[in-house]
């Protein structure tokens, strides 16, 4: 029951209560003079008797004079208010701080009567008749889950409501042990929310003020509003009460598998259909609805406009008699001594008709006790039956499989992670939401977006790939690959050529161009275009089409090898740790060249030197130390030089020369010669 205030509560009493009326459509308000009348019907069932895990839409039916252009999906709400034109000061004995009344004495607060959005309209002379349902059918859309499952119904439940916004209350009470396995596939969100509420022992509905709620039915549950035989205008039994002790889940209709607690015949047992269901689901459910009754009939009553579907109600009926109409035995008969016999019931299907003064009327239905036992197919029914079970059903899914007008067939997993669709104009299978196989159309092509695994197989044609990882054995006798072709093993036969690509394990004999080559082992190959290193960085060699080039650990180049075209050239670079090139030796068209940028040193550090043939030297040479005999010639000039001094000298004197320095003059061509002392002794010329 909707709350209200205490002063509405006891003018809806009153004989002479007097409504106003206003309706908020969109962002305008409507008052009386502009609106004929209306009606809203809300439901828990709409079948013969009770039900749990419902979840119907509430309908508003309103009529407007207007002239303006309402929108579809606008939103109407529509207020009920009571007059208070008549209160006196002495009438008003109630507590001042519960009340909130204007000093013009208008009326008391207004009370929402639910929150609706337009479906339907019709216009008959200047008065539109609209036909609107509260947001449950927003509901009606394919739940497509994005949970890890298994998981709590909890959990499903605030995926659904977060989607659309909603917002529920504390009646949305749900076990946390209960849980779905897989994603519910082929089920909207207003299914998948009614089965939550069901397995709960529950149904859901939008109260009066546009929240979600639910109606949770137990056994022991009390009258929230108590009629008087001032409150109805007639009562209609339609069946004895109505009990409850046995509960039957269908959770497989295409296979008839139930569970079932508790103990009773079919006029007490309650049947259920939910595909959550479990034996523990059950149990629970026979635990909050063993014994659970209400009175069947049908009412119609003064409005009370607080009053929800799945209200408990108490009535009274006057039914006295007297002693001689009474048959029954003393101790069976059980009648107030003021006749009045006061029943409960439950509001399971209720209409308000407002048109100047609200009316409501009122069901609690249920199958009768004959009906229950004993089911009569008449031929059509029979037929009917037997080609539910026979034939297949549009829209409905068997084993993952359902045809539908839109679509043809559909094959979809649970958990909505791969679907399969055919019709004439679509051959498509799905990962998830993205396509993985399927026959384009326009460029009548097949298109494949995955990994391509096979045992073994033969492809013909070009096959090309942005991407891929190819594992096993991979033959062709031709074609281009574009993109990454990675194996971990296997054979290439024929030419392989790739504009790029990185390429794993061993490559035996073939023709490779371009890309990367990454393996252990290659065996009768041409690389043509490729750049191949010994590391990714660090110590290593590189080879590329300009040529070799030795890198230190510090990623400095230290020695290139390769041609300089323009120059007609080609050798060695060597450079310092910091990259600056110290010097090279190449070849020219005629000579080899040893060159150093700052210093050039030849030497050995054990054993020696010997440079053969002809050296000439176009700078001056320092700090060289020979013998006379390592200098081809000069042991001849020195001796013809000896003879010459020695007839000169004195016979008496006699000069030992063992070994000599010099120097050379490049520019005078002066060859000196030096004692061990210092002196020099001779200057020969070599020009």
């Amino acid at each position: 029951m909707f709350p209200i205030s205490p002063l509405y509560k006891d003018y809806l009493r009153r004989p002479d209560r007097e409504f106003v009326v206003k309706a908020l459509v969109g962002s305008e308000e409507y008052d009386s003079s502009r609106i004929v009348d209306f009606s809203i019907e809300n439901s828990l069932s709409l079948t013969e008797g009770f039900e749990i895990g419902t979840s119907i839409p509430s309908k508003l039916t309103i009529k407007l004079r207007t002239n303006e252009i309402i929108p579809a999906n606008a939103r109407i709400v529509p207020y009920l208010s009571l007059s208070l034109a008549g209160l006196t000061w002495l009438e008003a004995q109630y507590p001042w701080k519960d009340m909130n009344l204007t000093w013009t004495g208008s009326g008391t607060d207004w009370l929402p009567l639910g929150e609706f959005f337009v479906d339907d309209r019709e216009k008959i002379n200047d008065v539109w008749t609209f036909t609107c349902y509260d947001k449950l059918v927003m509901a009606d859309v394919a739940y497509i889950s994005s949970l890890t499952y298994p998981t709590t119904q909890r959990v499903v439940f605030n995926e659904i409501c977060n989607r659309l916004g909603w917002t529920y209350d504390s009646s949305v009470v749900i076990n946390s042990n209960y849980r779905i396995q897989a994603g519910p596939a082929g089920y909207t969100m207003r299914q998948v929310l009614a089965y939550i509420a069901s397995a709960n022992s529950a149904s859901i509905y939008i109260d009066k003020a546009g929240t979600l709620k639910f109606k949770r039915f137990t056994a022991s549950e009390n009258p929230v509003f108590d009629m008087t035989t001032a409150d109805y205008v007639t009562v209609k039994q339609t069946n004895p009460v109505k009990t409850y002790t046995r509960v039957v889940v269908t959770y497989n209709t295409e296979d008839g598998l139930q569970y079932e607690a508790g103990t009773g015949d079919e006029n007490h047992t309650l049947y259920v259909e939910n595909p959550f269901a479990t034996q523990a689901v059950t149990n629970g459910l026979l635990s909050t609805l063993n014994g659970f009754s209400y009175l069947p009939l049908t009412m119609d009553a003064r409005g009370y406009p607080q009053l929800e579907q799945g209200d408990v109600i108490g009535f009274e009926q006057q039914e006295g008699t007297t002693w001689d109409e009474t048959v029954s035995t003393w101790q069976d008969t059980n009648i107030p001594w003021d006749g009045v016999v006061r029943y409960k019931t439950i509001i399971l299907h209720q209409v308000f008709s407002f048109a100047g003064g609200l009316k409501m009327s009122l069901e609690a239905p249920s199958v009768s006790e004959q009906r229950s036992e004993f089911i009569v197919e008449g031929s059509l029914t029979q037929q009917v039956n037997k080609l539910n079970k026979d034939a297949l059903k549009e829209g409905k899914s068997y084993y993952g499989a359902t045809i539908t007008r839109t679509e043809g067939l559909i094959i979809e997993r649970e958990d909505h992670r791969s679907k399969a669709v055919f019709n004439s104009d679509e051959l498509t299978f799905y990962r998830g939401s993205d396509k993985a196989l399927w026959f384009d159309l326009p460029s009548n092509r097949y298109k494949f977006n995955g990994t391509l695994e096979a045992v073994d197989g033969v492809f013909s044609g070009n096959l090309q790939a942005a991407g891929g990882t190819f594992t096993g054995d991979l033959r062709a006798a031709g074609g281009t690959f574009t993109g990454t072709l990675q194996g971990v093993n296997g054979t290439f036969s024929g030419t392989l050529q790739a504009a790029s690509g990185t390429f794993r394990g061993t490559v035996v004999a073939g023709r490779v161009e371009g890309g990367q080559i990454i393996g252990s082992y290659i065996e009768g190959a041409d690389i043509l275009g490729a750049k191949i290193r010994t590391a990714a960085s660090g110590d290593r060699i590189e080879l590329d089409p300009n040529g070799f080039t030795f890198y230190d650990s510090g990623n400095a180049r230290r020695v290139t090898l390769g041609t300089n075209p323009s120059a007609n050239i080609s050798g060695h670079t060597y450079y310092n740790s910091s990259g600056q090139p110290q010097g090279l030796i190449y070849a020219g068209a005629s000579d080899m060249y040893v060159i150093g940028n700052n210093g050039l040193l030849v030497g050995a550090t054990s054993g020696r030197t010997v440079m053969q043939g002809q050296v000439h030297f176009s700078g001056s040479v320092t700090g060289l130390n020979l013998g006379i005999g390592q200098i081809s010639g000069l042991q001849n000039e020195i001796n013809s030089l000896w003879s010459a001094i020695n007839g000169k000298a004195s016979i008496d004197h006699t000069h030992s020369q063992y070994a000599v320095n010099m120097t050379y003059d490049s520019t005078t061509k002066n060859l000196k010669l030096f004692n061990q002392n210092g002196s020099a002794i001779a200057t020969v010329n070599l020009g």
